[in-house]
């Protein structure tokens, strides 16, 4: 992955090192207190709306620190907020690029982990995780699923709830066998992309009794989302917040709907089915 301005850094300025197992993390040597101090300042600026002060407090840092992975991901942020996302998608890009080209070679994708739970390995799988999304909102689907799964691959407790991109991104692109290997991946994930997937997989396979025993188990845990499906209309609930979801509530299954519906309504007979086991349960 090379992009045009690559981000240049002093030789030594990110390592990634070895931690338990398997584990890895990333490593700023130059990056001290002080800088994060200037760097939260920043953040506050940003929080309130001061996009500007941010913007400005962001680039002087990148001026003397490039290798500030967090500060060039919340750069992007600003510059997509202000309606400059051809920018952000750009430095995203960078970034990412940036981070891939820091492991060592010793680190093997897909055997190797940057754990979400070392707090230095957050900016970069937040910005992959932004870059997966811009892309996705592009319509490069294949692309954004690759990401998607390299975020699992790197973190596979997934605190940032990739897997159920990789859902959406599978039933675009008629993988529903792609969906049942995610499942099978985690066994009793309660999310309910990936349990209501779970029975659209399961049905577009032809698989209707492992179907229906997956959908009792899904109306069993989450009914409002079944009860969401087979309504004629979908109003949008008035509690909703785009930030907070509610779990078992309306605003989840509407939010669901919205997400994930389409899937379900191009099947054809899924909604049906759907409407069937609700009513014998």
């Amino acid at each position: 992955m090379a992009y045009e301005n690559e981000i240049h850094c002093p030789e030594g300025s990110i390592v990634v090192l070895p931690m338990d197992e398997g584990e890895w993390q990333f490593e700023y040597p130059r990056i001290g207190w002080a800088v994060m101090e200037v760097f939260h300042e920043a953040l506050e600026y940003w929080r309130v709306g001061d996009y500007g002060v941010a913007e400005e407090i962001y680039r002087e840092l990148l001026s003397d620190y490039p290798e500030f992975i967090d500060v060039h991901h919340h750069l992007a942020l600003v510059l997509d907020e202000t309606d400059r996302s051809a920018e952000a998608l750009q430095i995203w890009q960078q970034t990412v690029a940036l981070g891939l080209r820091s492991l060592p070679e010793a680190f093997v994708m897909g055997r190797d982990q940057l754990s979400w739970l070392f707090l230095e390995n957050r900016p970069f799988l937040r910005a992959y995780h932004a870059l997966g999304l811009q892309v996705l909102e592009r319509g490069q689907v294949e692309e954004a699923l690759e990401i998607f799964e390299n975020l699992l691959a790197l973190n596979p407790g997934d605190n940032q709830g990739a897997r159920a991109l990789v859902v959406g991104c599978s039933f675009y692109l008629d993988s529903p066998q792609d969906v049942l290997a995610l499942c099978d991946q985690y066994p009793g994930d309660g999310m309910e992309q990936l349990l209501y997937g779970r029975v659209l997989a399961l049905y577009q396979l032809g698989h209707l009794d492992e179907a229906a025993e997956a959908l009792d188990w899904a109306i069993e845990l989450l009914p409002l989302i079944a009860q969401e499906l087979v309504k004629a209309r979908h109003r949008r609930p008035k509690n909703l917040h785009p930030d907070y979801i509610t779990w078992g509530g309306a605003d989840q299954a509407y939010i669901y709907w919205m997400d994930q519906g389409q899937y379900w309504k191009d099947t054809p007979g899924a909604i049906a089915f759907v409407r069937q086991r609700l009513a014998e349960s």
